[in-house]
């Protein structure tokens, strides 16, 4: 194993199906960008997605989403719906048929069951031997199909999903790490990071709706919440890059420290990643 490595969680949301060939930031160009990353030393990559990315709708009707394809091709590791995703639910489900990653939500369930809906709410990676766990959850106000006297999801309570999760997490994976990763949600995150003890970093995706910030990721150290790192990804910032370094020891993995960057104008001057282009070329 190496001693010294790093995790770079790299991080998109909003991007709609910006599939490439145009200005800005696209699927096309963060594929580039993950792939002249991945040949650093000690590297490790895992490509997430915070939602929004899949461009889905209520008026979109295409019998297969684009970008999912190109997010197969681009080897991406986990996503998280946010509102956009869930406004057609009939089509996400038919989405999720031909993806090859696993959509992670922790409180969007079964409205009889209140079970899991989509998938595992978690994810455990294993890295140069250390296990790191990624629990994901909705943190927004968006309701789908509320209008439905049978609806087919229920938005279970964040809080109190989080910290179910997180103790089955403990109790059966016994992990090295932790990360939550939370979509659609606001500044008041007390409720959130009061039970979330033993979790290393929190990464919040912001909604659709929020005005543009000129600054794409924020810290918070949130008192009497064990100081879990906070990083808040804006709207008016399609790519978050962060970067964890850890440290082997004998038995134990060691947490170094962590770093946060904002890769939308760096990317947009990127070429374009012309095989992933050719596979969806008909949309494009």
């Amino acid at each position: 194993m190496q001693e010294f490595f790093s995790v770079s969680l790299i991080l998109t949301q909003h991007i709609n199906r910006r599939l490439g060939r145009q200005s800005g930031v696209t699927l096309s160009k963060v594929s580039r960008y993950k792939r002249e990353i991945a040949l650093e030393e000690n590297h490790h990559i895992l490509l997430c997605d915070l939602g929004g990315t899949l461009g889905i709708d209520k008026t979109y009707i295409a019998p297969r989403n684009p970008s999912i394809t190109g997010m197969n091709y681009m080897d991406y590791h986990f996503g998280i719906f946010n509102h956009q995703d869930m406004s057609n639910i009939s089509h996400l489900r038919r989405t999720m048929s031909f993806s090859k990653f696993p959509w992670m939500n922790c409180n969007i369930t079964h409205p009889m069951t209140k079970e899991p809906f989509f998938g595992e709410p978690y994810e455990i990676y294993n890295i140069n031997g250390m296990k790191l766990a990624i629990l994901g959850g909705y943190g927004g106000t968006f309701r789908p199909e509320a209008d439905r006297e049978h609806p087919t999801v229920h938005v279970s309570s964040l809080a109190s999903s989080v910290k179910r999760w997180l103790r089955y997490i403990y109790d059966s994976e016994d992990p090295d790490y932790v990360i939550v990763c939370i979509s659609d949600a606001d500044d008041d995150i007390g409720a959130i990071v009061k039970d979330m003890e033993g979790v290393g970093l929190l990464i919040t995706g912001s909604c659709e709706e929020d005005a543009p910030d000129e600054n794409t990721y924020e810290h918070f150290s949130v008192e009497g919440s064990h100081n879990i790192p906070r990083y808040h990804h804006h709207h008016s910032g399609k790519v978050m890059h962060v970067e964890l370094n850890f440290k082997t020891r004998t038995s134990t993995f060691e947490f170094l420290s962590h770093s946060v960057a904002r890769v939308d104008r760096e990317i947009a001057q990127l070429g374009e990643d012309q095989r992933m282009l050719d596979l969806v070329h008909y949309y494009v």
